[in-house]
């Protein structure tokens, strides 16, 4: 059997224990911990320095890039002019697109080239000009129109060169096949 005397001892070395682990650590310990604190500040803020400058040369390319883009698209919309100017200049189109659809741009390509566009009223039969579509799905009023109606669907605005490109060349065989059909008859 152990004695109550042990079970003293044992608490006591314990608590002395307990007392020189708080007094250790409230002195020696932290200055330890505050300097690692300190490093560690030090560490991040100057991480965070190198990432605030990287962003801003980042920035700084990206609007070097905007500005670049921006002169790119001039240039393609003159060489679209130079190309088309001929054919188009003085055509009209009809359009059609849904309203949260946003035609700007397209308007400012057409009108460089010489095309104007002729909002389209649903009903009204375009006989003179072919009809540009634009929208995800045909709208059911399409395959209503008589079959002397050239047409043309386009499911996405042509937002790069390539599709600005191939938009002007079916713009443009349309108002050929219109002409042609003009001077049959």
């Amino acid at each position: 059997m152990i004695h109550i005397r042990y079970h003293l001892i044992t608490v006591a070395a314990i608590f002395l224990a307990l007392g020189i682990g708080i007094l250790l650590g409230g002195t020696a310990g932290q200055s330890w911990f505050a300097l690692k604190e300190q490093e560690f500040l030090s560490s991040m803020e100057a991480k965070y320095d190198k990432a605030l400058k990287s962003n801003n040369e980042l920035k700084q390319q990206l609007n070097q890039l905007i500005v670049q883009i921006e002169q790119s698209n001039q240039e393609v919309i003159h060489l679209m002019a130079v190309r088309y100017a001929q054919d188009l200049q003085g055509s009209k189109v009809y359009v059609w697109h849904p309203d949260e659809m946003r035609l700007d741009h397209l308007k400012r390509i057409l009108f460089t080239v010489g095309v104007e566009m002729i909002p389209y009223q649903q009903g009204r039969v375009p006989l003179d000009w072919p009809l540009l579509v634009f929208g995800r799905e045909k709208p059911p009023w399409l395959t209503e129109l008589p079959a002397s109606c050239h047409w043309l669907h386009v499911e996405q605005l042509p937002d790069s060169p390539s599709r600005q490109w191939k938009l002007l060349e079916d713009v443009q065989t349309l108002l050929k096949e219109k002409r042609l059909e003009r001077e049959k008859s």
